[in-house]
Protein backbone atom coordinates (compact mmCIF):
# COMPACT_ATOMS: atom_id res chain seq x y z
CA UNK A 1 0.00 0.00 0.00
CA UNK A 2 1.19 3.71 -1.22
CA UNK A 3 1.43 5.88 1.55
CA UNK A 4 0.06 9.64 1.33
CA UNK A 5 1.34 12.86 0.93
CA UNK A 6 -1.82 15.50 1.40
CA UNK A 7 -0.93 18.89 0.30
CA UNK A 8 -2.91 21.08 1.75
CA UNK A 9 -2.97 24.80 0.48
CA UNK A 10 -5.79 26.25 2.97
CA UNK A 11 -6.64 29.71 1.72
CA UNK A 12 -3.26 30.62 -0.37
CA UNK A 13 -1.69 30.95 -3.57
CA UNK A 14 -3.03 33.35 -6.61
CA UNK A 15 -3.49 32.34 -9.91
CA UNK A 16 -0.82 33.21 -11.26
CA UNK A 17 1.09 31.70 -8.28
CA UNK A 18 -1.05 28.71 -8.80
CA UNK A 19 -0.48 28.16 -12.33
CA UNK A 20 3.55 28.64 -11.09
CA UNK A 21 3.20 26.04 -8.64
CA UNK A 22 1.85 23.13 -11.00
CA UNK A 23 4.61 23.99 -13.39
CA UNK A 24 6.47 23.61 -11.13
CA UNK A 25 5.77 20.30 -9.45
CA UNK A 26 4.04 18.23 -12.02
CA UNK A 27 6.86 16.70 -13.39
CA UNK A 28 8.43 15.71 -9.91
CA UNK A 29 5.63 14.09 -8.63
CA UNK A 30 7.14 10.51 -6.85
CA UNK A 31 5.39 7.54 -8.61
CA UNK A 32 5.61 5.21 -5.00
CA UNK A 33 3.68 7.72 -3.25
CA UNK A 34 -0.03 8.71 -3.44
CA UNK A 35 0.09 12.44 -3.73
CA UNK A 36 -3.16 14.36 -3.11
CA UNK A 37 -3.24 17.95 -3.87
CA UNK A 38 -6.01 20.23 -1.90
CA UNK A 39 -5.89 23.30 -3.95
CA UNK A 40 -8.93 26.22 -3.06
CA UNK A 41 -12.08 25.48 -4.82
CA UNK A 42 -11.63 28.04 -7.31
CA UNK A 43 -8.63 26.45 -8.69
CA UNK A 44 -10.05 22.94 -9.22
CA UNK A 45 -10.38 22.80 -12.70
CA UNK A 46 -6.65 23.83 -13.39
CA UNK A 47 -6.49 20.58 -12.22
CA UNK A 48 -8.98 18.27 -13.59
CA UNK A 49 -7.72 14.90 -13.76
CA UNK A 50 -4.42 16.11 -16.43
CA UNK A 51 -1.78 15.20 -13.24
CA UNK A 52 0.15 12.46 -11.96
CA UNK A 53 -1.41 13.45 -8.58
CA UNK A 54 -5.19 12.94 -7.13
CA UNK A 55 -7.42 15.69 -6.52
CA UNK A 56 -8.69 17.04 -3.07
CA UNK A 57 -10.70 19.56 -1.75
CA UNK A 58 -10.77 21.51 2.22
CA UNK A 59 -13.95 20.84 2.52
CA UNK A 60 -17.90 20.29 1.49
CA UNK A 61 -21.28 20.29 2.26
CA UNK A 62 -23.50 17.31 3.36
CA UNK A 63 -26.42 18.21 1.51
CA UNK A 64 -26.53 17.10 -2.31
CA UNK A 65 -27.63 20.00 -4.11
CA UNK A 66 -29.72 23.23 -3.59
CA UNK A 67 -30.31 26.73 -2.16
CA UNK A 68 -27.22 26.95 0.07
CA UNK A 69 -25.50 30.22 -0.48
CA UNK A 70 -21.59 29.93 -1.01
CA UNK A 71 -21.11 26.20 -0.17
CA UNK A 72 -20.17 23.18 -2.26
CA UNK A 73 -21.45 19.84 -2.33
CA UNK A 74 -19.69 16.52 -3.03
CA UNK A 75 -22.07 16.27 -6.49
CA UNK A 76 -20.33 18.98 -7.97
CA UNK A 77 -16.93 18.16 -6.56
CA UNK A 78 -16.71 14.96 -8.40
CA UNK A 79 -17.90 16.30 -11.45
CA UNK A 80 -14.79 18.70 -11.23
CA UNK A 81 -12.00 15.25 -10.67
CA UNK A 82 -12.09 15.53 -7.12
CA UNK A 83 -11.15 12.41 -5.31
CA UNK A 84 -10.29 13.16 -1.72
CA UNK A 85 -11.63 15.51 0.90
CA UNK A 86 -10.23 16.83 3.91
CA UNK A 87 -13.51 16.71 6.62
CA UNK A 88 -13.36 18.06 10.17
CA UNK A 89 -10.08 20.00 10.14
CA UNK A 90 -9.51 22.02 13.29
CA UNK A 91 -9.61 25.27 11.42
CA UNK A 92 -13.37 24.62 10.29
CA UNK A 93 -13.86 23.55 13.98
CA UNK A 94 -12.46 26.35 14.93
CA UNK A 95 -13.45 29.05 12.93
CA UNK A 96 -16.93 27.86 11.67
CA UNK A 97 -18.16 26.05 14.73
CA UNK A 98 -18.41 22.32 12.50
CA UNK A 99 -19.08 19.33 14.99
CA UNK A 100 -18.28 15.92 14.84
CA UNK A 101 -22.75 15.47 13.62
CA UNK A 102 -21.26 18.09 10.83
CA UNK A 103 -18.53 15.86 10.09
CA UNK A 104 -20.35 13.11 10.16
CA UNK A 105 -22.92 14.19 7.37
CA UNK A 106 -19.57 15.00 5.56
CA UNK A 107 -18.55 11.93 5.53
CA UNK A 108 -21.21 10.12 4.54
CA UNK A 109 -21.90 12.69 1.75
CA UNK A 110 -18.83 12.65 0.33
CA UNK A 111 -19.10 8.52 0.43
CA UNK A 112 -22.40 8.59 -1.08
CA UNK A 113 -20.69 10.12 -4.23
CA UNK A 114 -17.05 8.31 -4.19
CA UNK A 115 -14.74 10.65 -2.40
CA UNK A 116 -12.50 9.44 -0.16
CA UNK A 117 -12.82 11.21 3.22
CA UNK A 118 -9.38 12.33 5.47
CA UNK A 119 -11.38 12.80 8.45
CA UNK A 120 -8.91 14.97 11.32
CA UNK A 121 -9.06 14.20 14.93
CA UNK A 122 -6.70 15.29 17.25
CA UNK A 123 -6.54 16.96 21.29
CA UNK A 124 -5.97 20.04 22.48
CA UNK A 125 -2.89 20.79 24.64
CA UNK A 126 -4.64 21.18 27.68
CA UNK A 127 -6.40 17.29 26.93
CA UNK A 128 -2.98 16.00 26.28
CA UNK A 129 -1.41 17.45 29.34
CA UNK A 130 -4.66 16.15 31.67
CA UNK A 131 -4.07 12.56 29.91
CA UNK A 132 -7.02 12.59 28.19
CA UNK A 133 -5.81 11.92 24.74
CA UNK A 134 -7.70 8.47 24.23
CA UNK A 135 -10.88 9.40 25.45
CA UNK A 136 -10.80 12.63 23.37
CA UNK A 137 -9.74 10.54 20.05
CA UNK A 138 -12.25 7.78 20.87
CA UNK A 139 -15.06 10.16 21.45
CA UNK A 140 -14.12 11.92 18.26
CA UNK A 141 -14.34 8.49 16.39
CA UNK A 142 -17.25 7.12 17.67
CA UNK A 143 -19.21 10.31 16.72
CA UNK A 144 -18.08 11.24 13.29
CA UNK A 145 -18.35 7.30 11.96
CA UNK A 146 -22.00 6.73 13.51
CA UNK A 147 -24.00 4.75 11.11
CA UNK A 148 -20.59 4.53 8.78
CA UNK A 149 -19.39 2.09 6.76
CA UNK A 150 -15.52 2.32 7.79
CA UNK A 151 -13.44 0.79 4.88
CA UNK A 152 -10.14 1.35 2.46
CA UNK A 153 -12.10 4.63 1.25
CA UNK A 154 -11.43 6.40 4.45
CA UNK A 155 -8.31 7.77 6.18
CA UNK A 156 -8.07 9.18 9.25
CA UNK A 157 -5.79 12.44 9.63
CA UNK A 158 -4.02 12.55 13.51
CA UNK A 159 -3.23 16.71 13.89
CA UNK A 160 -3.17 17.35 17.78
CA UNK A 161 -4.40 20.81 18.02
CA UNK A 162 -1.76 22.01 19.64
CA UNK A 163 0.82 21.30 17.26
CA UNK A 164 -0.85 23.07 14.53
CA UNK A 165 1.49 25.99 13.29
CA UNK A 166 3.50 25.65 15.89
CA UNK A 167 6.30 22.91 16.72
CA UNK A 168 5.56 19.16 14.84
CA UNK A 169 4.34 16.30 18.30
CA UNK A 170 7.73 14.10 18.72
CA UNK A 171 8.36 11.24 16.73
CA UNK A 172 7.00 8.95 19.90
CA UNK A 173 3.84 11.16 20.42
CA UNK A 174 3.08 10.69 17.08
CA UNK A 175 3.91 6.96 16.77
CA UNK A 176 2.15 6.27 20.17
CA UNK A 177 -0.80 8.28 19.19
CA UNK A 178 -1.29 6.76 15.74
CA UNK A 179 -1.00 3.38 17.35
CA UNK A 180 -4.16 4.37 19.75
CA UNK A 181 -6.30 5.58 16.69
CA UNK A 182 -5.54 2.15 14.80
CA UNK A 183 -6.15 0.11 18.04
CA UNK A 184 -9.48 1.96 18.40
CA UNK A 185 -10.52 1.35 15.07
CA UNK A 186 -9.70 -1.96 14.74
CA UNK A 187 -11.86 -2.41 18.46
CA UNK A 188 -14.65 -0.97 17.27
CA UNK A 189 -15.01 -1.71 13.60
CA UNK A 190 -12.58 -4.77 12.89
CA UNK A 191 -10.70 -2.69 10.32
CA UNK A 192 -7.54 -1.52 9.95
CA UNK A 193 -7.38 2.14 8.60
CA UNK A 194 -5.16 3.94 7.10
CA UNK A 195 -3.67 6.99 9.72
CA UNK A 196 -2.19 10.43 9.01
CA UNK A 197 0.47 12.54 10.57
CA UNK A 198 -0.52 15.94 9.88
CA UNK A 199 0.09 19.27 12.45
CA UNK A 200 3.40 21.90 10.84
CA UNK A 201 5.06 19.11 8.47
CA UNK A 202 7.79 20.88 6.57
CA UNK A 203 10.59 19.88 4.23
CA UNK A 204 12.99 19.74 7.42
CA UNK A 205 10.76 17.26 9.80
CA UNK A 206 8.52 15.29 7.44
CA UNK A 207 11.26 12.40 6.83
CA UNK A 208 11.94 11.72 10.39
CA UNK A 209 7.85 11.58 10.49
CA UNK A 210 6.76 10.07 6.88
CA UNK A 211 9.20 7.13 7.84
CA UNK A 212 7.47 6.08 10.72
CA UNK A 213 6.06 2.41 10.05
CA UNK A 214 3.03 3.05 11.76
CA UNK A 215 2.32 6.93 9.48
CA UNK A 216 0.39 6.04 6.45
CA UNK A 217 1.20 9.40 5.15
CA UNK A 218 1.48 12.82 6.36
CA UNK A 219 -1.01 15.73 5.67
CA UNK A 220 1.15 18.72 4.91
CA UNK A 221 -0.33 22.75 5.12
CA UNK A 222 1.52 26.08 4.72
CA UNK A 223 4.76 24.27 4.00
CA UNK A 224 2.54 22.67 0.98
CA UNK A 225 1.60 26.06 -1.07
CA UNK A 226 5.86 26.82 -1.46
CA UNK A 227 6.68 24.68 -4.58
CA UNK A 228 10.42 24.66 -3.25
CA UNK A 229 9.59 23.32 -0.11
CA UNK A 230 7.57 20.66 -2.07
CA UNK A 231 10.14 19.69 -4.63
CA UNK A 232 12.58 19.31 -1.47
CA UNK A 233 9.80 16.97 0.30
CA UNK A 234 9.37 15.06 -3.19
CA UNK A 235 13.31 14.58 -2.53
CA UNK A 236 13.38 13.05 1.52
CA UNK A 237 10.39 11.06 1.13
Amino acid sequence: MKKMLVLNHKMFLTKEEINKYIIEIKDRIPQDINVVVCPSNIYLPYFDGRYDFKLGVQNLFYKDMGAVTGEVCAKQLKSLGVSYAIIGHSERKELFNETTSDINLKIKSALNFGINPIVCVGETKEERLLRKTDIVLLKQIKECFKEVVIDSAITIAYEPIWAIGKNAASVKEIAETIDTIKEIVLKLYNVNIKVLYGGSVNETNIEQIFNLQCVDGVLVGSASTDYKKVQQIFKVI
